[in-house]
């Protein structure tokens, strides 16, 4: 097949942030992958305007689009835009359709479309403005509302106290709609999903932290490597879990992926209160392909290679949603 892959243009912006420019790990390995495969790739650079990518697009005469843009010119929402609009084009793409991206995005869309199926959400709340009235539950966290990959969460983004509170607030302000939620302290569980395979489970583990600082998967963590929040975060893979507890996480990861209607690939947070009792983070669609990112390492424990993974994202089996459990 002659297959799209689309990603946004950051190589040609000097502005571009470690978290955008690590799409480009991604599109290399998958684009040496599609080659194994036997697929001819062509690559199609989302910019701020459809005019030129569109036509690029159109003009690829591609099979299918292998969808990696997570953004566009820094703005995380235009990723729900850029699969709007190749819907629009009619061509069949990888991973999950606009409307998922778009309520994934949307962290407090999903918490409440979460709690509403009665899955297990931490405690949270709004603020549209950097104000700590709505809230008196501690610890809490704050994080954009908005964002992904971690943006605007810092190690100092928890908060014991009022005063904490006010001042991430104060420090997240520029990522309006913020969140405020109970900050669960726990281990912190990752269920990836791919067609109708759940991959053996990933843990993040928590080292020593800096002081006055909070174990947390900060943006530091997944983006400067080196520094002392990335030297704090571990990945194991796959997890050291008990059973109940690593049966737990799998059917919470199911029922949320289910809960927001994703496809094709998927990854779902999770993290234990003191008492143990599992809470879900994040559902994310369409999650970092990089050969070093947590999907690929969870596919790797499944005896999966890479070429493996981006065959079953490509060929994606046709017996509904996953259910199957990777050995």
């Amino acid at each position: 097949m002659r297959i799209a892959i689309v990603h946004d243009d950051v190589a040609a912006r000097p502005t571009s942030t470690p978290d955008e420019l690590g799409v480009l790990e991604a599109v290399e390995a998958v684009d040496l992958a599609l080659r194994k495969l036997g697929h001819e790739p062509v690559r199609v650079e989302v910019g701020p305007t459809l005019e030129g990518w569109i036509g690029r697009l159109a003009d690829a005469a591609a099979d299918l689009v292998f969808n990696l843009c997570e953004a566009v010119a820094g703005r995380s929402a235009d990723e729900a835009r850029v699969a709007a609009a190749i819907e629009l084009l009619g061509l069949p793409t990888t991973g999950s359709p606009s409307d998922v991206l778009a309520l994934a995005l949307r962290k407090d869309r999903l918490y409440a479309l979460l709690a509403a199926a009665g899955l297990p959400v931490p405690v949270w709340a709004t603020a549209d403005a950097p104000n700590a009235a709505c809230w008196w539950r501690f610890p809490a966290i704050v994080k954009p509302a908005g964002e992904h990959a971690s943006i605007g969460i810092t190690s100092r983004s928890v908060a014991a106290d009022p005063a904490q509170l006010r001042a991430a607030l104060a420090a997240a302000a520029a990522h309006v709609p913020l969140l405020i939620q109970d900050f669960v302290g726990g281990r912190e569980l990752t269920v990836g999903i791919v067609g109708d395979v759940v991959l053996p489970l990933a843990e993040i583990e928590f080292g020593p932290v800096p002081d006055g600082a909070w174990p947390v998967v900060s943006y530091e963590a997944k983006w400067a490597p080196g520094s002392a929040d990335d030297l704090a975060t571990t990945p194991r893979c796959p997890a050291d879990v008990e059973p109940a507890l690593a049966d737990e996480a799998r059917g919470l990861g199911l029922a949320a992926w289910r809960a927001v209607g994703g496809r094709g690939y998927g990854r779902v947070d999770l993290r234990a209160g003191d008492d143990g009792r599992l809470f879900i983070l994040d559902v994310n669609p369409n999650p970092d392909l990089a050969p070093s990112a947590g999907l690929a390492r969870m596919a790797a424990a499944a005896g999966w290679s890479y070429v493996e993974l981006i065959r079953r994202i490509v060929a994606p089996p046709t017996g509904g949603a996953a259910a199957e459990a990777a050995p």
